[in-house]
């Protein structure tokens, strides 16, 4: 101990040292200590303190039974069309009509001509005429045994190509003036006066407009949904809204597209609607519940699905779209009950599942479809 006393006398720098560490070690001991004890505070307090809602603003919007509606897009198509031919040899004679004429059933459109047929009708009337007397001569010979039965066979047989040569003869004649079978539209006109025909040439194109059908395609998860006679709306480029019913659904799907060729007959008795335009076609289905909202609302889920996040006991709900039909104020949703309460600010800002502070608006919905 001496020894060790005796080192320190000459050595006072080793006492210091010892001190320094002495004070440092007692220092770093009070602050970690002070440390742990705010931790520990700061935990107590971040366990009481409530957690900062987000503020969101919602509709209370009730459902109203709306019908659901399948919409295609269609082309209107005539009801009937036909290419009239000539069924004589000759020239055009006279025209009645000009391309796009209204033309009523049994009208003429032209006039072959017959100066030809009529010489030949004369020519088969009068061998007519002498086949009959021939045969009566022939039947009064074979009363008297002068005649045999085959004479009078062919005489009957002779008889009967004449009258068969003047029946021809006077078919052609009256098809010589070639008229509408149905009432229509003179879409196109293929000849010129003096034209030759023979028999089999073009003469012109008749299409019928009423009933004007629209031609669409509807998919084959919706095509069970429709029936013959079925009521639907068409709504035309010019913006005109009119009604029809279904008259024809096709019963094989198209190779290509795996869809359905629905025709829809339309009311058209002024021709004022034509064949070869896009058409809009709403189909009305079942009635169910729905509610009407704006696009705005709609948002994305964490998968990427589109719907509408909604307020239930103060914690949000996403419910993926189910369109029952559109309109110009809005899109109207099926499945989300008879009373649904809808975010309609701050729905980007939150997640299915949080809890979020509520303010209702009165018809905010409303106003932004207006």
């Amino acid at each position: 101990m001496s020894k060790l006393m005796q080192t320190l006398r000459l050595q006072p720098y080793w006492i210091a040292l010892v001190i320094l560490i002495l004070l440092t070690l007692w220092v770093a001991s009070g602050m970690l200590f002070a440390e742990q004890t705010d931790d520990a505070q700061a935990r107590k307090e971040a366990k009481h303190r409530a957690p900062s809602l987000v503020s969101v603003r919602a509709e209370r919007v009730n459902a109203q039974s709306v019908a659901r509606e399948i919409n295609l897009y269609g082309r209107t198509e005539p009801n009937r069309e036909v290419t009239l031919r000539s069924e004589v040899n000759g020239l055009v004679e006279k025209i009645y009509v000009q391309e796009g004429q209204s033309i009523k059933q049994g009208e003429p459109l032209v006039d072959i001509e017959t100066s030809d047929l009529l010489n030949r009708l004369k020519s088969a009337k009068s061998t007519l005429s002498q086949r009959k007397i021939e045969l009566e001569g022939a039947k009064s010979l074979g009363q008297k045994g002068y005649q045999s039965k085959v004479n009078l066979a062919q005489a009957q047989a002779n008889l009967e190509t004449a009258a068969s040569e003047v029946s021809t003869l006077e078919l052609a004649l009256s098809k010589s003036t070639l008229r509408a079978p149905f009432d229509g539209i003179v879409n196109e006109r293929f000849v010129e006066l003096g034209d030759l025909l023979k028999d089999g040439d073009e003469v012109a194109m008749l299409v019928d407009l009423n009933p004007l059908i629209i031609s669409a395609d509807v998919t084959e998860s919706d095509v069970r949904a429709l029936t013959l006679g079925q009521q639907a709306s068409a709504r035309m480029v010019s913006g005109d809204t009119v009604t029809g019913t279904i008259r024809y659904i096709s019963s094989v799907s198209d190779m290509g597209t795996n869809t359905f060729n629905v025709e829809v007959a339309l009311e058209n008795p002024q021709n004022i609607f034509l064949a070869g335009m896009s058409t809009e076609l709403s189909i009305p289905l079942k009635t169910t519940l729905a509610v009407r909202i704006t696009p705005s609302v709609m948002a994305l889920d964490e998968a990427g699905n589109l719907g509408v996040k909604t307020v239930v006991n103060e914690h949000v709900k996403f419910i993926p779209i189910d369109i029952v039909k559109s309109d110009s104020q809005g899109v109207w949703l099926g499945g989300m009950g008879e009373v649904t309460d809808v975010i309609t600010l701050g729905h980007g800002f939150v997640r299915d599942g949080d809890k979020v502070k509520v303010t209702y608006i009165e018809n905010d919905l409303i106003e932004q479809a207006k």
